[in-house]
């Protein structure tokens, strides 16, 4: 028996295993041209520093997010009102507030609402002075849904995991720490044009590598995709700087300019991260080694799992055999799910644990394995008997482009053309070259793979990381990727809600409809894991002091 994939796009939304998409092989030009571009790094150093030895932690910043089931009946009044007292060391340019809307409320993302007007004014009123303030800064993104806490929804969903709302969610950090890109003009985008993202970079303060003689600083990166925005106010991506000026006349900031983003990197010194991972998949077969591979292509994996052969066998054999039997003990009315394979270097390091299939999963993405997407495969003849296709992406940012970011000042520089300028990034990368020679090599010989599907909420409760952190002085993160969109809510169980209005403060974070990609340091090693996180329901959690 066989079972022949379907095709996915890479654009396309994660589903869940009961509402996955298909995967079928699919060769051609446009693949073998993304292999080419995609250029892999492995085991490259942990941003090392052989001059600085010492980071200084940016001060304590200031992070709220409003959170609500009923965004139809929240008014912006509503969250000024409660908008948080910023101390005055913090109200002034050397600050920059970062916005994140669910669509829901993306009229309120408009510079020129008068929501964004009022909120900038609140956060950076002031006692009056005889010099004008200097003009300050902000950054705007519509994200797909914000995390909540599980048990705030218990009474409205069938389960108190699915932990998604809409709403607003504010951060305050130095302006100093953001840089961005300018969007291609709309009169030259293409096809290609890459998607807009915004990527949240914590470095510790410096430590020593095992040899305690290398210093080196450890970097915490989230990269996240934005909501599709196409029908809400004719832009693919919502994501864009606006400078504030100071008008004596009215006694109030006015709006100056705005400029589209593709990127926006903000990058923070901090004095520790505590992480916490949630990936919601169930394993499907054995791990096996790779015999065969090709750019992103498994071609052949080892027939025994215990590698005490290397017998070759196709790559899909053991996924054509299995997913068929987990679609039936499943009970999956449209028999298709979603794949990912978690790929392992031989000299991986992670701990398994024999009863706990998801803390050896954490374990292994911490010691550096990857998670890549089944793009197509299964069936075929000759020499493309059996072949998968694997997702390859595992960063939005790559190396090169940090130079390609200019600072705020300069995107807004009364002569600014909006083209970028080579700057000193706020910790400096020094990342190898890319090896030009070599096209992306996924998986290769030697190494491991383990094949896994998604599950539904009510299966993934262990490992979901807590909300919020109880240790002073800390403020929590939480990035993932939205559960299932296309379930709809069921009215009888919803019914009519009362107007609701959450605050969590010292809480920021969103989630994507498309994808993130988390880098995290190897510990007790100079170097770092990065993965691409396209499964429904994920989540990564990190508190930060």
């Amino acid at each position: 028996m066989s079972v022949i994939f379907g095709s996915v796009p890479p654009a396309i939304p994660a589903r869940l295993a009961i509402k996955p998409t298909h995967f079928q092989l699919m060769f051609g030009r446009r693949q073998l041209h993304k292999l080419g571009q995609c250029l892999r790094k492995r085991n490259l150093p942990q941003r090392c520093f052989a001059t600085q030895t010492k980071a200084v932690p940016d001060d304590r910043l200031l992070a709220h997010t409003w959170l609500t089931r009923t965004p139809e009946e929240i008014t912006p009044d509503d969250v000024l009102s409660s908008l948080p007292s910023v101390p005055p060391s913090l109200a002034g340019p050397d600050y920059i507030p970062i916005l994140l809307l669910t669509p829901s409320l993306a009229q309120w993302a408009d510079p020129t609402n008068s929501f964004f007007e009022q909120c900038i004014n609140r956060l950076y009123r002031r006692a009056p002075t005889s010099d004008p303030p200097e003009p300050v800064h902000a950054i705007v993104a519509i994200v797909d849904k914000l995390p909540d806490t599980p048990s705030a929804l218990k009474d409205i969903t069938d389960n108190g995991t699915v932990a998604e709302s809409e709403g607003i969610s504010l951060l305050l950090t130095r302006t100093a720490n953001i840089q961005g890109r300018v969007a291609a003009p709309r009169r030259i985008r293409s096809s290609d044009t890459e998607e807009s993202a915004l990527i949240f970079s914590f470095q510790t303060a410096v430590s020593h590598g095992p040899d305690n003689a290398t210093p080196w600083r450890a970097v915490h990166e989230v990269g996240l995709r934005l909501a599709n925005t196409l029908f809400i106010n004719g832009n693919k991506n919502t994501l864009f700087g606006a400078r504030w000026s100071y008008n004596p006349s009215s006694s109030s900031f006015t709006l100056g300019r705005s400029i589209e983003l593709s990127r926006c990197q903000i990058a923070s010194n901090v004095s520790s991260v505590h992480n916490s991972l949630s990936l919601p998949l169930h394993p499907v077969g054995q791990r096996r080694e790779v015999i065969s591979s090709m750019g992103n292509i498994l071609r052949q994996l080892a027939k025994h799992p215990n590698s005490t052969s290397k017998d070759p066998m196709p790559a899909s054999s053991e996924l054509e055999k299995e997913l068929p039997r987990y679609i039936e003990e499943h009970n999956i009315a449209d028999r298709r799910v979603s794949v990912w394979a978690l790929v392992e270097s031989p000299s991986s390091n992670s701990q398994f644990e024999p009863d706990s299939f998801h803390a050896n999963l954490v374990g292994s993405v911490r010691a550096g394995g990857k998670l890549h997407r089944v793009m197509s495969g299964g069936g075929g003849w000759g020499k493309k008997q059996g072949l998968l296709s694997l997702d390859y992406e595992t960063r939005f940012l790559r190396p090169y482009e940090s130079n390609e970011f200019t600072t705020l000042d300069s995107l807004f520089a009364p002569r600014s053309t909006g083209t970028t300028q080579a700057v000193s990034p706020p910790f400096e990368e020094n990342l190898l070259v890319d090896d030009l020679s070599s096209l992306s090599q996924v998986a290769r010989v030697g190494d491991y793979v383990q094949f896994y599907v998604s599950v539904e909420p009510d299966h993934a409760q262990n490992g979901r990381p807590e909300l919020l952190s109880s240790r002073e002085g800390a403020i929590s993160y939480q990035f993932g990727v939205v559960f299932d969109n296309e379930k709809a809510a069921d009215p009888a169980k919803t019914g009519a809600l009362p107007k609701d209005l959450r605050a969590q403060p010292n809480f920021f974070g969103a989630l994507s409809d498309k994808a993130m990609t988390y880098s995290q340091p190897i510990v007790a090693t100079t170097l770092e894991a990065n993965t691409k996180l396209d499964i429904p329901g994920c989540r990564v959690g990190l508190v930060v002091t």
